[in-house]
């Protein structure tokens, strides 16, 4: 098979002759459509690597199943279906009291397992989440990035009517936002970037702005926000706009230290502020919730994929998307 392979940081290529997966004991052969490059790849890509090479990237995919696992009672041979890359142990505490990830043995389809950043994937069938007939698979290539906004706004723990900021509008973001939307909340984008604001715009939200936008003042003070930039300056203006004893929920992953200064957290200790990390997905209690969402989905999906390339481009499309002369939502590889 043809695949994008991760050999160690900065040596990445597409190879035309891949030895292909063969289907194992609960694990199914699934034709790869489309993958979504995640932001996390990147620093895989450039400089980490991943946990073992070569390696396969790619943990947000959709597409059929070529071969269901033998004896499979779960899925049948063109199964059109999305795929949730985390392989948790299922016994262990962390997966007992608090869900996927915190599992204490975890695998990871992308990261230390091989990922949809090729034609096959090797996938758990636990792991797959079944698609309509109708439903375009490139948004089936969303379902993973979908999930993980999901679960932000669960563990943001908002109530309908109440005010919320998201900062940042990468695709996290935006899907964060969405589902504020679904649950009620009275939602605000901000972002410094006008080509991110124009991106959220293009995906349906109105009330968006630049983090010193005065106007700011007026959509606020706000019960939640979101921190989905990755950026201490993000947090910072987060802790200034929220209400006392208001909570901010953090998603972004700063690539470096996120150092806020004296005064701000002073603000934070002053106000009462509570602050969530959050991680992951968990969609133990939630597939229908996240069907539903695709079958009726409150923003314009298609609007925040901006770029699809075939395998043949996605080497110049990561570099791109390194060296940030790409502005770019949500880029899907099309397998």
């Amino acid at each position: 098979m043809r695949a994008l392979v991760l050999h160690g940081p900065g040596d990445y290529r597409v190879e035309d002759d891949w030895p292909d997966p063969e289907p194992q004991p609960g694990w199914a052969r699934v034709r790869v459509r489309y993958a979504g490059v995640c932001g996390s790849d990147l620093p895989r890509f450039a400089r980490t690597g991943s946990y073992r090479h070569p390696m396969i990237l790619g943990h947000e995919f959709s597409g059929e199943v070529e071969t269901p696992a033998p004896d499979s009672a779960r899925s049948q041979q063109g199964d059109r279906v999305a795929v949730l890359p985390i392989i948790p142990c299922g016994v262990c505490e962390g997966c007992r009291r608090w869900g996927p990830f915190h599992c204490r043995a975890y695998q990871f389809l992308g990261s230390r397992n091989d990922g949809g950043f090729a034609e096959l994937a090797l996938v758990p069938e636990a792991n797959l989440l079944s698609l309509p007939e109708d439903l375009d698979l490139r948004l089936g290539a969303l379902v993973e990035p979908l999930a993980v906004g999901l679960h932000t706004v669960r563990r943001a723990r908002v109530r309908a009517g109440e005010r919320a900021a998201v900062f940042g509008a990468g695709p996290i973001g935006l899907f964060a936002a969405a589902w504020l939307h679904v649950f009620g909340a009275q939602t605000t984008v901000i972002d410094p970037r006008e080509d991110r604001r124009a991106l959220a715009r293009a995906v349906g939200f109105e009330t968006v702005f630049a983090p010193d936008d005065e106007v700011l003042q007026e959509a606020g003070p706000f019960a939640h926000a979101i921190e989905a930039a990755g950026a201490a300056a993000a947090l910072a203006r987060a802790v200034d706009l929220v209400c006392d004893c208001a909570a901010i929920t953090v998603i972004g992953r700063d690539p470096g230290d996120t150092v806020l200064a004296h005064e701000t957290w002073e603000r934070l200790l002053r106000k009462e502020l509570t602050v969530r990390g959050c991680w992951g997905y968990d969609l133990r209690e939630d597939t229908e919730t996240l069907r539903g969402f695709l079958a009726r989905a409150p923003i314009a999906l298609e609007a925040l994929i901006t770029h699809e390339v075939p395998l043949d481009e996605a080497e110049e499309m990561i570099d791109r998307m390194i060296d940030g002369t790409l502005a770019y939502g949500k880029v899907l590889i099309r397998l």
